[in-house]
C-alpha cells in the first residue's frame, strides 16, 4: 500500500508527538496565558493613568515567554520533520 520506510517514519513521529503531549500542552497553556497578560498590559498602558513601569515590564516578560514557548514548540515540529525527511538507512 505504501512505502514501509515512510510508514515507519510516520509511526515514529506519532510516537514522539504522543510522548511529548503533556509538554506541548504546558507550552501552549503558557503561551495563551502570556498572550492574555500581554493584551492586559497593553490595554492598561493605553487607558491607565498611573505609573506605567509595571505594565511595561509585563509587556516584556509576556512577550519573552511567548517567544520562548513558541520556539520550543517549533523545535519539536522541526525534529519531527527531520525524522520524516531523513534518508533511509542503508541495509547491510
Amino acid at each position: 500500500m505504501g512505502d514501509p520506510q515512510l510508514q515507519s517514519r510516520v509511526s515514529a513521529i506519532k510516537e514522539l508527538l504522543e510522548a511529548f503531549r503533556f509538554e506541548r500542552a504546558v507550552y501552549m497553556s503558557i503561551t495563551l496565558l502570556s498572550l492574555f497578560v500581554l493584551l492586559g498590559c497593553a490595554l492598561s498602558l493605553m487607558f491607565g493613568g498611573r505609573d506605567k513601569m509595571v505594565e511595561a515590564i509585563g509587556l516584556f516578560s509576556a512577550s519573552g515567554a511567548i517567544t520562548y514557548t513558541t520556539g520550543r514548540l517549533l523545535k519539536m515540529w522541526s525534529d519531527a520533520i527531520r525524522i520524516l525527511g531523513a534518508p533511509p538507512e542503508e541495509e547491510k
